[in-house]
């Protein structure tokens, strides 16, 4: 039900329906821009990121994990349809290299006890350092005061880039 409303239902099957989306929406209509003359329209980019260890072969151990960008913008009956191409490679999380975890064996006494822990934390700081080049001073500063692009339709918008979803596979476990 809509705020002070008990007839309207609102239906929510897309990413643009949220609640979530429209507030920053709202957010982006009264956000700074670089160029006060600017009267592009602005409009928020939903990304969505999605990443998983991917098997490469089904004999040995090679395997990825890949990083995938989706627009939560597109219909979600467009952004999961696999020959749209809506899904874009973003980058690879690099693997250890396996002489890793003997060397910290080597340098680390309790590895005996707290390999599991050691591993997940060098796992979880790997994750935090692919991200930070990912969502570089580049990325802040568009997500602050946006950035310009020609869009399909010919027009140039004020593109506000906002993270509404990330869905990963815990590469640890």
């Amino acid at each position: 039900m809509l705020p002070n409303s008990k007839d309207k239902e609102r239906m929510y099957s897309e990413m643009y329906d949220l609640d979530t989306f429209l507030d920053e929406h709202d957010k982006v209509q009264h956000a700074p821009i670089d160029n006060l003359s600017c009267k592009r329209e602005k409009i928020v980019v939903a990304l969505m990121f999605w990443s998983d260890a991917t098997q490469l072969a089904a004999f040995g151990m090679a395997k990825m994990w890949p990083i995938y960008m989706l627009f939560g913008n597109l219909s979600k009956y467009v952004r999961c349809q696999p020959n749209f191409g809506a899904m874009k490679h973003l980058a690879y999380i690099p693997s250890f290299p396996d002489l890793l975890q003997d060397d910290i064996k080597a340098f680390y006494h309790k590895w005996d006890t707290q390999q599991k822990d050691i591993v997940t934390y060098c796992y979880r700081e790997l994750m935090q350092a692919v991200w930070k080049v990912l969502l570089d001073n580049n990325f802040l500063h568009a997500y602050k005061y946006g950035m310009i692009l020609c869009c399909q339709d010919g027009i140039e918008r004020h593109i506000y880039p906002r993270v509404f979803i990330y869905s990963a596979d815990y590469p640890e476990k």
